[in-house]
């Protein structure tokens, strides 16, 4: 006599079966933090191509989201986590930043910034840990006979050459800084009201050459097409 076969209940494998599951458990998920507002994701302007078109994806973008410090970062990380891996197959990122609160503009944005913040400093770590392992090989290279280069740009890097005359970036960064400083600090450098003047005309006629001094003995007519100098 045959075995009864057992009985097994017919379940639903479609994909949008499976995308309406995931999205009402998204939708309760919305729920339980924000008993006011509307709920429609629908609503949201896309922005997944945008995420995709970076080296690494949509994962990328949430790697760098991890190590950013934004609060919109962080809500939707956590709404993000709090869903399973087989409904983050059938949501979209924009019906997930909806369910933060964030919004896909926003979370672009967002996005952008740690994505610009999480390559910069992923790249100095590369640079740091790299480093001794460059220096090492430039002096090995520099201690052979013709390694005249790697010679140069070590004792370069040791401060034992002197810094070449031309190279003045430090001193015009520096000089730039100081004067920032005192220009905040005063709003301008004029000492006299003669300066200002001194100063717009050499604005406008920068080529003009250092006058003498004047004498107020004796009147002077002045060219209109000669430029005028003041001088305190």
């Amino acid at each position: 006599m045959p075995r009864p076969t057992k009985f097994r209940p017919k379940r639903d494998h479609s994909t949008q079966a499976a995308r309406a599951k995931a999205l009402t458990r998204l939708e309760n998920l919305w729920k339980q933090e924000n008993d006011d507002g509307k709920w429609e994701p629908e609503s949201e302007p896309i922005v997944t191509p945008m995420l995709r078109s970076v080296d690494g994806g949509v994962e990328h973008c949430i790697q760098a989201l991890r190590a950013h410090d934004d609060e919109d970062a962080r809500s939707f990380i956590e709404v993000w986590d709090r869903c399973t891996m087989t409904d983050r197959k059938h949501l979209s990122v924009e019906e997930i930043a909806h369910a933060a609160g964030v919004g896909s503009l926003r979370l672009a944005e967002v996005c952008q910034s740690a994505l610009f913040l999480y390559g910069n400093m992923q790249t100095q770590m590369m640079l740091s840990a790299g480093l001794p392992q460059i220096v090492a090989t430039s002096i090995k290279q520099a201690k052979r006979p013709k390694g005249y280069a790697d010679r140069e740009w070590m004792l370069k890097a040791g401060k034992i050459l002197p810094i070449p005359k031309g190279s003045q970036t430090a001193i015009q960064i520096n000089a730039g800084e100081a004067r920032e400083e005192k220009e905040s600090e005063g709003g301008h450098e004029w000492k006299y009201p003669e300066d200002r003047t001194k100063a717009i005309m050499a604005v406008i006629n920068p080529r003009q050459l250092e006058s003498g001094t004047l004498s107020t003995d004796h009147p002077r007519h002045f060219n209109q097409n000669t430029p005028i100098v003041f001088e305190r």
